[in-house]
This record gives structure tokens, C-alpha cells and sequence, in this order.
């Protein structure tokens, strides 16, 4: 009888312990400086948005949202900033991802140029749920 209820207290304890040290959920909202703007997502809103920084001349970053696993759209396009003549945004360019499954796995390839660099540089990827 001994050996059953300290074998029921050691389970309690380790059950509680694990309880005690779970993570919470992480939300899978973030901001990246991709050098000459900035990428975000929203997890609240589902929404992933590009925006070049407005200074120093033109400056853009594009985005190609594609799924990874699960169902949800593609999305590529610029955002450029307001030295433009046209197409030249002062904030956010955003897509949705409102119909995407409910923690589909995305990857954004992330480029941006700056005028005075005259080049456009890879920023990489960034992988994430929506």
C-alpha cells in the first residue's frame, strides 16, 4: 500500500511539474528588418505586409508568399516606397492569408533594392504559420 500511494504522490508531482513548465502558446506574429524596409505578419489579423523604408532615395522590397504544408494562397509582389513616380506607397503593402487553414506553414523569399546600390539583394527566407 506504501509503495502504491508514493508511486500515485511521484506521478502527481511530475504531472504538475509538467503543467507548471509548459510553454504557452507563441503567437506567430513577427517584424524582420530586411535592410532597406521591413516585413511583418500579423497573426491577429492574418495579414503579411512589406514596407520600404521611405529614405534616401528608391528603395522597395519584394515578397513571394508561398504555402509549405497545408492550403492557402501564393502571393508575390513590390512594395516601393514614396520617391516612386508612380506605384510609390508611404506605408505597408499587405496581403491576407485569411484563407489559409488555420497553421498552414508558409516561407517568404524576401528581396530588396535600394537606388544608390542600384542592385537587389536577397534577404533570405522566413518560414512561419499562419
Amino acid at each position: 500500500m506504501k509503495k502504491l500511494l508514493r508511486t500515485a504522490v511521484v506521478g502527481t508531482g511530475v504531472a504538475t511539474a509538467c503543467l507548471a513548465l509548459a510553454q504557452p502558446a507563441l503567437a506567430n506574429s513577427f517584424s524582420k528588418n530586411v535592410g532597406d524596409g521591413t516585413v511583418s505578419y500579423k497573426d491577429d489579423s492574418d495579414q503579411f505586409c512589406a514596407h520600404a523604408f521611405n529614405t534616401e532615395g528608391l528603395r522597395s522590397v519584394t515578397v513571394k508568399l508561398t504555402p509549405v504544408s497545408g492550403s492557402g494562397p501564393t502571393h508575390h509582389w513590390t512594395d516601393k516606397n514614396v520617391n516612386y513616380s508612380s506605384g510609390g506607397t508611404s506605408g505597408a503593402t499587405c496581403r491576407s492569408l485569411a484563407t489559409a487553414y488555420e497553421d498552414t506553414q508558409y516561407r517568404a523569399q524576401i528581396w530588396s533594392y535600394w537606388g544608390e546600390r542600384g542592385t537587389t539583394v536577397s534577404r533570405g527566407t522566413v518560414t512561419f504559420s499562419s
